[in-house]
């Protein structure tokens, strides 16, 4: 009798990002999940609906979690870990949950693609038995991520039982074999997903680019793909393609030629006939190839960086422990022309870690207050990452001189990023301040996004991550493969 696969999307079906995917595989009797996202746009619905949400009932009512009916899983959420962040403080709800054990579950585990947070938002609220695989770096980034972020109900990770990988590295899961492979993405440590399962080569994409400083990267998951595929064929007797491809296709609808090296162009060249005295620049904090890109421009035309000291321990953390010679640069420690911006928040809990840091530097040197920014004189570049940062800094700014507003933040695909971005750019503009977009995207342009499938070739192409998947349907009208566009919690077979 024929193995079979199940393949159930939760999430990033006909939207982008909240990705969850569970894999059945029947021959292996594994179950598990291939990332385990929120949509932002989701939560914030939900939200506005219970503004005092703090129960899983109503992220699951409202489809932003699944519901355990459509589930064949035992106990997918925490019995003892969920945080109601407005009835009791963090570390009281640590010591209260110190000697608690989660029932078994059946799920097998958890599949984490990389560190942004609509990939792996839903961590807070699993059983603390199921295992989280996730690439070593990957892991570092959420930790620190969550450490910056006030403890909140979507927001407590304590007590998950992590599961850490390389590429290179093999996850066997009661005989089923997964590869993971680095992905070029804009933030480290992305991956891919070479999963061997017994109706044959499934691959999870993750998302991706071919565009940026790292596409070989991606070129690698293509290669390993083929080199399993003839593997197994020759091995198994097995067909030697692609079974399945679950791919991201966030531009598919539309593209641009651009690259992290073009971001690096044009701000030279603006900065070579730099008329403006200082520039605010808004990019996601986790994007190290940008936060490279704009320290280094600082560098080159003799201008101070500053970033906030929650900045400052994120970046500092990754240094530390860096596995990547990129996420050595920039080293925080060590550039002098980095300036750290003092909000005065003092009982944060990463506070104290950031402190030891200061005291290893000449502080005095170093850190600036609110008020400071407008002593400074200009030839300054201010880095804000939120719209709770930018409200702390707009009073404070030097009007008096001439300003700049560069946004260069990831993919604006979210109604509500657009609001956000033009409510801050008409705000600046009326100071005064004009705005620029210079940015290079995380994720594949429509050519690349054929060329990756065209690639793996595989018998089956499911669509996710995407506002637009009838378009993959139009583009590979043609081809042999099947194009299944997903309908959320409703099965797919794979035989």
């Amino acid at each position: 009798m024929e193995s079979s696969v199940k393949l159930t999307f939760f999430g990033g079906v006909n939207k982008v990002g909240g990705n969850k995917v569970l894999l059945e595989d029947d021959g292996y009797g594994v179950k598990l999940f291939i990332d385990f996202g929120i949509n932002s746009a989701e939560l914030k619905q939900t939200r506005a609906k219970y503004p005092d949400l703090t129960e899983i009932r109503k992220l699951t009512e409202n489809h932003v979690l699944p519901r355990d009916e459509d589930l064949p899983i035992r106990n997918l959420y925490s019995q003892y870990f969920i945080y109601d962040h407005k009835k009791v403080k963090y570390r009281q709800k640590v010591r209260e949950i110190e000697d608690k054990v989660d029932p078994p579950s059946n799920l097998d585990g958890i599949l984490i693609s990389h560190p942004h947070r609509d990939h792996y938002q839903g961590l807070s609220f699993l059983n603390r038995n199921i295992p989280i695989y996730a690439g070593v770096v990957s892991k570092r980034i959420i930790k620190a991520a969550s450490l910056c972020t006030p403890p909140r109900f979507e927001n407590f990770l304590y007590g998950l039982n992590w599961v850490r990988f390389r590429t290179g590295n093999i996850i066997n899961i009661k005989g089923l074999e997964i590869y993971p492979v680095h992905v070029d993405h804009s933030i480290p440590a992305a991956y891919g997903f070479i999963i061997c399962t017994s109706a044959g080569i499934i691959v999870y994409s993750g998302d991706f680019r071919m565009h940026g400083p790292l596409q070989l990267m991606t070129a690698d998951l293509i290669r390993k793909t083929k080199e399993l595929c003839q593997k197994k064929g020759a091995t198994e007797g097995k067909r030697n393609n692609v079974r399945a491809l679950i791919c991201e296709g966030t531009h598919i609808n539309k593209g641009a030629i651009e690259s992290e090296g073009m971001v690096k162009k044009h701000l030279r060249k603006l900065f070579s006939y730099m008329l403006f005295d200082y520039v605010l620049v808004h990019y996601d904090r986790v994007d190290w190839d940008r936060f490279r890109t704009y320290v280094n421009i600082a560098k080159k035309f003799n201008w101070k960086f500053i970033i906030s000291e929650k900045d400052a321990y994120f970046y500092n953390r990754l240094n530390k422990k860096a596995v990547y010679d990129t996420m050595k640069d920039p080293n925080i420690e060590e550039n002098e022309d980095i300036l750290i911006l003092s909000h005065n928040d003092k009982h944060l809990p990463w506070k104290r870690e950031l402190n030891e840091f200061l005291e290893r530097i000449d502080s005095t040197k170093r850190l600036i207050n609110l008020g400071e920014l407008k002593k400074l004189g200009g030839q300054f570049l201010l880095y804000f990452g939120s719209d709770w940062d930018y409200n702390k800094i707009k009073t404070h700014l030097p009007y008096n001189l001439r300003g700049a507003f560069i946004c260069s933040n990831i993919d604006p695909y979210a109604e509500d990023y657009r609001f956000y971005k033009n409510k801050i750019s008409n705000e600046l503009l009326s100071k005064g301040i004009p705005s620029y977009r210079i940015h290079a995207s995380g994720h594949a342009k429509p050519h690349d996004l054929i060329r990756f499938i065209n690639e793996i070739n595989p018998d089956i192409l499911f669509p996710i991550h995407t506002n637009y998947p009838e378009v993959f349907q139009k583009i590979f009208r043609e081809e042999k493969m099947k194009i299944i566009l997903p309908t959320r919690e409703v099965p797919v077979e794979i035989k």
